[in-house]
């Protein structure tokens, strides 16, 4: 039995077409047309030689403006890679692009520093500082002994002077002490100083090269001469007496500074002398220098005997209290030497 599907004998028999789009076939109008152009934007053609929509953007003048370049201005994709910065002059140097508006080095510093965090911080760092500085400067040069020879004021300085060159009405030379702990010079008159000392030695510095100006013999490096060679002379002096002290095996209640300040009390003598000296030449020094060199000893040995030979001490011996009355003398009778040797070459 036959089968015409068609409803004719002569068709042929194979596997039916699949249709993708059923109104083909089916409608009299032509197939559309695939655009010449491929850029489609939004189902919409745009010219190629548009700029910048071929992208898939539009940037508006205004816009482009902000971003650094300026739409109008681009007539095609090949400008593109010529575009350069609004602030780019190809004829201008490269320095004409804006600073950066960041803080300098200055500013910065300053602006960390007003932090009060960093500015606790670096107070706490410079305290431990100072510290730590003072204590190792204390371990060589101990200041708070220092203090207590500094400690005068005017009264003193007057009083003491006048003890320097009229020491003989003077009856009490003891030092008072407060708790086993010696009275401050501005209390005491008796106390050694440092004060006028270091006062007198500067002075005899500039009394030098005054001396030696109305000469004309100054020049600049006389005057370090003179101060050098003073120094060196009182450190020899005080190590001849602490080897003195040493040898001769005495112990006493006198201190380094002690020594140091009843040595340097001669400047006194010396600055004297030689201002009498510029009025009346030879006359006026050697006058002072004697007279000065006798009040000195007689002070130095009034002084001395109550820090050597203290009274009432049972526990030294006769021996030991000569050598003791012989080391005060040694030390009176080398300051005068050492006044004539400081200043003889400073006089006409």
């Amino acid at each position: 039995m036959n089968y015409n599907h068609s409803g004719g004998s002569g068709a042929r028999r194979g596997k039916p077409k699949r249709i993708v789009d059923p109104s083909v076939g089916t409608s009299t109008s032509s197939p559309p047309q695939m655009p010449n152009n491929p850029y489609v934007y939004n189902n919409q053609q745009v010219d190629a030689n548009n700029g910048l929509p071929q992208y898939g953007f539009n940037v508006s003048e205004a816009a482009g403006t902000v971003y650094g370049f300026n739409p109008s201005t681009i007539s095609s994709p090949q400008k593109l890679g010529s575009m350069q910065p609004p602030y780019v002059n190809s004829n201008a140097n490269v320095n004409t692009a804006p600073q950066d508006s960041g803080f300098s080095g200055p500013q910065f510093a300053t602006q960390l520093l007003n932090e009060p965090l960093v500015a606790n911080m670096a107070m706490k760092y410079g305290d431990a500082l100072v510290g730590t500085g003072k204590q190792q400067f204390e371990k060589y040069v101990p200041v708070t002994a220092l203090k207590y020879y500094f400690a005068v004021d005017t009264d003193y300085v007057f009083v003491k002077l006048a003890l320097l060159i009229f020491p003989f009405t003077q009856k009490d030379w003891s030092v008072k002490y407060e708790q086993d702990v010696p009275l401050q010079p501005r209390y005491e008159k008796n106390a050694p100083d440092m004060y006028i000392p270091t006062m007198a030695f500067l002075t005899y510095v500039v009394m030098a090269g005054l001396s030696l100006g109305t000469q004309e013999r100054f020049s600049p490096e006389q005057l370090g001469i003179i101060a050098s060679s003073a120094l060196a002379w009182g450190l020899i002096e005080l190590l001849i007496h602490t080897i003195t002290l040493y040898v001769m095996n005495l112990e006493t209640s006198l201190r380094t500074f002690d020594l140091v300040a009843y040595c340097g009390y001669k400047y006194v003598g010396i600055n004297a002398a030689l201002l009498l000296s510029l009025i009346f030449r030879r006359l006026g020094y050697y006058t002072v220098l004697i007279y000065y060199s006798i009040s000195l000893a007689f002070f130095l040995i009034r002084s001395l005997k109550l820090r050597v030979i203290p009274e009432g001490h049972t526990s030294y011996t006769a021996t030991g209290n000569k050598r003791r009355l012989y080391f005060i003398l040694f030390v009176a009778s080398l300051q005068p030497f050492l006044m004539w040797w400081l200043s003889y070459h400073l006089i006409q």
